[in-house]
């Protein structure tokens, strides 16, 4: 028995003890060894989002005297184009261009709706379906509204360059159609 190099049987309990030490984090709970953080840190779904949420944040700040948030801003943008086109959309329409379920969408929608931003109507082409219209009232927020996201969308491109706010967007258009397959 070589008590110095801890190979006695008597020294399996510790041996077995330094093992699970090494495998448990610093609380004491098991370590997953078959999950590499590192990777974890590349995925595209996590980068996505904090940039998002970063950019919300930008566009929400500046968004913010005319009372928006920028997913206002953008639905009232929406349903001002198809005003222009003098079309009402329906709820699922609106929700597939804009890439929301049409629950989430109904949620969004309401704020507006009680704000008078927003009317909705029997559609004319299947009246079991209810179509979205920007009010006059909605305009004239957009209207409002627009120099404010000007801004946050100068502050963008300030902050990326032109030229790099240009290529994003071409990549997430093709991103977008790609996994929209």
């Amino acid at each position: 028995m070589d008590r110095q190099r801890g190979n006695s049987i008597n020294d399996l309990p510790t041996q077995i003890l330094r093992a699970e030490l090494a495998a448990n984090d610093v609380k004491g709970r098991p370590m997953m060894t078959d999950v590499d953080i590192r990777e974890i840190a590349q995925c595209t779904c996590l980068r996505l989002r904090r940039t998002t949420r970063r950019v919300t944040q930008i566009y929400d700040r500046w968004l913010e005297p005319a009372g928006l948030t920028v997913n206002q801003f953008g639905l009232l943008a929406r349903l001002y184009g198809a005003h222009l086109r003098q079309e009402a959309l329906p709820v699922g329409a609106l929700a597939e261009r804009v890439g929301m379920d049409p629950t989430t969408l109904n949620r969004s929608l309401k704020p507006l709706q009680a704000e008078g931003l927003l009317s909705s109507a029997v559609d004319p082409t299947d009246r079991r379906v209810r179509a979205v219209l920007i009010t006059d009232d909605g305009i004239a927020k957009l209207r409002e509204a627009v120099p404010l996201w000007r801004k946050a969308q100068a502050q963008i491109d300030e902050a990326l360059s032109v030229d790099t706010s240009v290529a994003l967007n071409g990549l997430l258009e093709l991103a977008y159609a790609k996994l929209s397959k």
